[in-house]
């Protein structure tokens, strides 16, 4: 089975206090893309950052994506289906303090394809955690969103060189 992971398409992320215009223009085909897995019966995972004041990272970023309010929650133009499994992380690396391996592991998923924000830090540091579990790792080049063009290709780079990932683009699908 795959898994489409969707990285931290959040409110914080895409229009709020970092938000991230190129974030914004790809929601749409992400939305189309999720479609497109579900039809086929694939899974879609929501990872969104939900965090506690105690959190490492805002030490680093400031108070954001705090647990319960309107910048960890999810846009609305991917809002969800019935079927798809939403995962709340405290930190940059989806697997880490989740139940996302052993989720996918029950699911019997073996190929993960991953899109969202940011490129460079949230979608790298989850391609990490996927492969350093055994999943073969996809990155959707044009459905992620780095801090900078410059931090997202070196991102995709970094991927592709280190994890083994394959870097394709949506029409490739």
């Amino acid at each position: 089975m795959i898994a489409l992971i969707i990285v931290d398409m959040i409110h914080d992320f895409v229009d709020g206090k970092f938000g991230n215009k190129k974030a914004k223009k790809i929601s749409e085909k992400m939305a189309e893309i999720s479609d497109r897995f579900r039809k086929r019966g694939d899974l879609v995972v929501y990872l969104k950052d939900s965090h506690s004041s105690s959190d490492a990272e805002l030490k680093v970023w400031g108070q954001h994506a705090m647990r319960g309010t309107w910048g960890s929650e999810i846009v609305e133009e991917l809002a969800p289906k019935e079927e798809d499994i939403v995962i709340e992380k405290s930190t940059y690396d989806g697997f880490l303090f989740t139940g996302l391996r052993d989720i996918l592991k029950n699911k019997n998923v073996e190929e993960v394809f991953i899109v969202g924000v940011a490129t460079d830090i949230c979608v790298m540091h989850t391609a990490f955690g996927a492969f350093a579990r055994g999943f073969k790792v996809n990155i959707i080049e044009d459905l992620c969103a780095g801090t900078s063009e410059e931090a997202h290709n070196w991102a995709l780079n970094y991927m592709k060189n280190i994890y083994g990932a394959r870097i394709l683009r949506s029409d490739e699908l």
